[in-house]
């Protein structure tokens, strides 16, 4: 399978009326990469992708794949392949004839058809396949002749609009793996569009996170987890807690905070001044609950409000002194919460991520 190709999207603007669905976007992309566009519905990832397929034209900027300026390339003309979420198989044809389908548009001789179908037919793992129609198959064997038929002609850059979003979520967690390992095999660059965090923290190696137009933030996955660079990414990058508070003290990216009940510790990611109002991000797994000891003050006091047992983990729903509810995750095997305990709370200064106040 030929290898993938770098694309640049530089400076992109789309606009519908006085709206931007996609403002000032600049991304690159490295050939062979696995990039994700993640963000809520409404946030510009599919209209970029649309831009990208040629299928939508941005106002300004530019779209380079390979070294080939793509900017006002009609769709047919930019080798790309795309996969959608409703997997768009011909109903009449086989499953061989629909994975053909793009050689025979490219008149590829016919000898050549049945070799290139049968090692795509492989590589998805529907090798006995070939000559059943897609009502015989299930949504997981539909959405694999989809990627099939993407990968046959051998492109070098595959666009995917939530191709797993019609399965169900066992189905779609085991495709998830196949499918980074079937990118891993063909080398070919995947650009993907989800607003499931959980599926684009598991397949990319880069994840873009988008927001009413504009790109909040980009890195690997675990960069975007542990270090998200403003107060949407943290919220939108798993399980986040948000507690009220006011800058006390400065030294660096370090930040204490006066919190409700006591002081809080933790690195600005933002500047601020002295007094101004913040909010501290702590992830439910770095809050550490233990019981209340006296004289001890290390801590936030709370009460237990409902244990949620999870299998593994224990979920702890905390009310702080100023009424708001805080999550700790915490392992089943630690020793039990109960309703209406009162408990201290506590997190290292490098786990709590300081943002401005909420608008």
């Amino acid at each position: 399978m030929a290898n993938g190709a770098k694309v640049v999207i530089a400076d992109v603007w789309r606009r519908y009326g006085g709206v931007a669905a996609v403002a000032g976007v600049t991304i690159d992309v490295s050939a062979g990469e696995f990039l994700s566009l993640l963000g809520p519905s409404g946030s510009g990832k599919t209209t970029l992708l649309m831009i990208l397929a040629g299928f939508e034209q941005a106002d300004s900027g530019r779209v380079l794949i390979g070294d080939a300026d793509m900017t006002r390339t009609p769709p047919n003309r930019r080798e790309l392949a795309m996969v959608f979420q409703r997997y768009a198989l011909f109903p009449h044809m086989t499953v061989a004839e629909n994975i053909a389908f793009p050689l025979r548009m490219r008149r590829v001789e016919r000898a050549a058809q049945r070799e290139r179908v049968a090692r795509a037919l492989d590589m998805v793992k529907l090798g006995g396949f070939a000559d059943r129609r897609p009502a015989q198959l299930s949504g997981g064997q539909q959405q694999r002749v989809a990627l099939a038929r993407a990968i046959v002609f051998e492109p070098p850059v595959i666009l995917m609009d939530e191709p797993l979003g019609a399965l169900d979520k066992k189905l779609r967690q085991h495709m998830q793996i196949e499918l980074k390992q079937l990118q891993e095999r063909l080398g070919c660059t995947v650009i993907y569009v989800t607003h499931d965090q959980e599926e684009a923290l598991t397949m990319s190696d880069r994840v873009a996170v988008m927001d009413h137009g504009k790109l909040m933030q980009i890195g690997a996955p675990r960069e975007l987890y542990a270090r998200p660079a403003n107060a949407f990414v943290a919220d939108f990058i798993g399980d986040m807690n948000f507690v009220l508070a006011r800058v006390a003290g400065l030294e660096g990216e370090a930040v204490r905070l006066d919190g409700p009940g006591g002081p809080i510790a933790g690195v600005a990611r933002v500047p601020f001044a002295i007094g101004a109002p913040a909010r501290a991000a702590i992830r439910p797994e770095d809050v550490a609950v233990g019981r209340v000891v006296r004289g001890e003050p290390a801590g936030l006091p709370a009460t237990v409000g409902q244990v949620v047992f999870n299998g593994a983990r224990t979920m702890l729903l905390l009310q702080l002194e100023d009424g708001s509810t805080l999550r700790a995750d915490v392992a089943a095997s630690d020793r039990r919460f109960s309703a209406g305990e009162a408990v201290r709370i506590s997190w290292t200064p490098e786990s709590a991520h300081v943002f401005e106040a909420a608008p």
